[in-house]
């Protein structure tokens, strides 16, 4: 009897031993918005404008077509398939958890990338980006890492996170730049296809990084209980976190 009554005092009672100091109040959580930054660059000689596409239903054909250009991999993959049609588009911003910000050379929309915000976790993840292939060489991706960190920042979310390709570093280095760390590496994780109606498994990387509320809250690594496989990692994690 006694072992179910200490069992019982365990209900609405938080699991393992967090502490108090970081607990923070509900009530004080901001909400995530979709902030209006407009940033330029100039690389190569060329003057790169990063900004918020605000009029979606003007943007949605150009967006469409920067994906179908570029991103070849989404054709059938029904997660990221939408981003092919204007249509599709439209639906996903108007839902208010999904935007699109691009690159623009002069007044032409040369790249676009979708973000997702993920409001009960409070976090907002860097999505899928694409540079229209006609563009590329014009150094898009060098400070599109550098915006999307003001992005998220601004946004008031607690933390931020993307998962990138390894046929290429340029992702890689895009979030590395601006200061997203190496939080793992899942090997076959996503499912890429083609016109070609063929597909393969990439090894994606996964890069994440705590902003100010998220880092204040954050549980302590001191009461953090693992495995020796998840100790590898953690220990891997807290030497550039």
């Amino acid at each position: 009897m006694s072992s179910l009554i200490e069992r019982k005092r365990l209900i609405n009672k938080r699991f393992g031993t967090i502490d108090e100091g970081v607990l923070g109040n509900v009530e004080d959580v901001v909400e995530i918005k979709w902030p209006d930054i407009s940033e330029e660059y100039e690389v190569n000689g060329s003057k790169l404008i990063y900004k918020l596409i605000k009029d979606i239903d003007a943007s949605a054909d150009r967006i469409a077509e920067i994906f179908n250009n570029g991103f070849y991999e989404m054709v059938h993959n029904t997660n990221k398939e939408w981003h092919l049609y204007s249509e599709k588009i439209v639906e996903k911003v108007r839902t208010g958890d999904y935007n699109f910000y691009g690159c623009y050379l002069g007044d032409e929309l040369i790249a676009a990338e979708s973000m997702a915000i993920h409001r009960g976790d409070r976090i907002m993840e860097w999505c899928s980006g694409c540079v229209d292939p006609v563009y590329r060489g014009k150094g898009v991706w060098r400070y599109i890492g550098v915006y999307n960190n003001l992005i998220v920042e601004k946004s008031g979310a607690h933390f931020g996170f993307v998962w990138v390709i390894t046929s290429h570093r340029y992702s890689q280095m895009a979030a590395e730049r601006a200061g997203y760390v190496v939080m793992g590496c899942a090997p076959g994780m996503l499912f890429y296809g083609g016109m070609d109606k063929r597909y393969y498994r990439p090894v994606i990387i996964m890069y994440g990084k705590l902003y100010d509320a998220g880092r204040k809250h954050m549980q302590n690594w001191e009461s953090v209980l693992l495995t020796e496989q998840s100790e590898k990692l953690v220990s891997l994690v807290r030497e550039s976190f």
